[in-house]
């Protein structure tokens, strides 16, 4: 379910960041940005990166452990609205703020207006999609006050097996932790 166009609506706010050549990204990918040594890297978590503000998709996070959840709320730029192919070191064009539409990482489910939205599997410590989510995400295994939430629901539905989620990020202005 790669190279998807998430966006549904409103203002999308874009900004523009540089990938490395090594690392591939996708459009409709979350992503976030490398600024501390070994919080990003290609392929494996094995071979992590040092800080070099480049954008990766949360796929090469290093795995969700807990108390290392803040990791998502300091590097969380947005979605991808454009890709970057592996062996290019091109700009691309981020979204940080809008509507958009993922699918569930456990569907299907039932997803509440005003709930939060994660990346993080409910599983602990099974790591970080970045093209699906958790929603209701306060009770699918992340504690209350989590800081690695990446939106809040807006249309309530049971039996979903995607949900609509308004985007906030640090360079929105926004937080919801």
């Amino acid at each position: 379910m790669s190279g998807n166009n998430r966006h549904l609506r409103g203002n999308t706010q874009q900004i523009r960041g540089g990938v490395n050549a090594n690392v591939v990204i996708e459009p409709g990918d979350l992503v976030g940005i490398n600024t501390t040594n070994g919080y990003y890297g290609p392929g494996t978590y094995l071979t992590l990166d040092a800080a070099n503000y480049k954008l990766y998709p949360f796929s090469g996070m290093r795995a969700v452990t807990p108390g290392t959840d803040h990791i998502i709320a300091t590097t969380f730029m947005g979605v991808a609205l454009t890709g970057s192919a592996a062996g290019t070191t091109n700009e691309i064009v981020v979204a940080v703020d809008g509507i958009f539409r993922y699918p569930l990482i456990a569907a299907p489910s039932a997803v509440t207006l005003g709930a939060k939205v994660s990346s993080v599997s409910g599983t602990q410590a099974a790591g970080v999609s970045n093209q699906t989510v958790a929603a209701n995400a306060d009770r699918d295994g992340l504690t209350k006050g989590s800081s690695a939430y990446l939106g809040v629901i807006v249309k309530t539905e049971s039996g979903a097996s995607f949900v609509d989620f308004q985007l906030i990020t640090a360079t929105s202005g926004g937080s919801i932790a």
